[in-house]
């Protein structure tokens, strides 16, 4: 039972949503028609200096998303150990639990206002299981 609790099933969405994201999203990119064709083309084609560095706006989504990635990794890790903390350690880990809870809110708002439904229904999910799992977990170390 201890691998259905709220941060096991987060960390088990958190994966998905990661490989989801990395493969589907930012390595598996496929044509989206040929007005996204040529955004792309023309994100990848125009280069400029930032901070001496020869950058594309390609550059920059491509990066920031293998970042959001990233984030997604560490998360699933963070809610795996969580899953197995000691009540009485607790009192301890609480704020990371809530600081994760709510960075997973936040980017639960930022995929409903500027991406699509499925990103946003996970965030959903991930949110309210560490939400629960947080709550759960305080009120057993009282």
């Amino acid at each position: 039972m201890k691998y259905l609790a709220p941060f096991r099933l987060a960390t088990y969405l958190l994966l998905v949503f990661c490989l989801g994201h990395t493969a589907g999203g930012m390595l598996g990119q496929k044509s989206l028609g040929a007005a996204a064709d040529a955004v792309f083309a023309q994100m990848k084609a125009v280069q400029f200096d930032f901070n001496g560095a020869d950058c594309t706006y390609y550059g920059f989504w491509f990066g920031f998303g293998l970042c959001a990635s990233i984030f997604l990794l560490l998360s699933a890790a963070i809610s795996w150990v969580l899953a197995s903390v000691p009540s009485e350690s607790w009192p301890v880990v609480a704020p990371i639990a809530w600081a994760l809870t709510v960075s997973q809110a936040a980017n639960t708002y930022l995929s409903f206002r500027y991406f699509f439904l499925g990103p946003a229904l996970f965030g959903v999910l991930i949110t309210g299981l560490m939400a629960l799992g947080t709550w759960r977990e305080a009120r057993a170390a009282k």
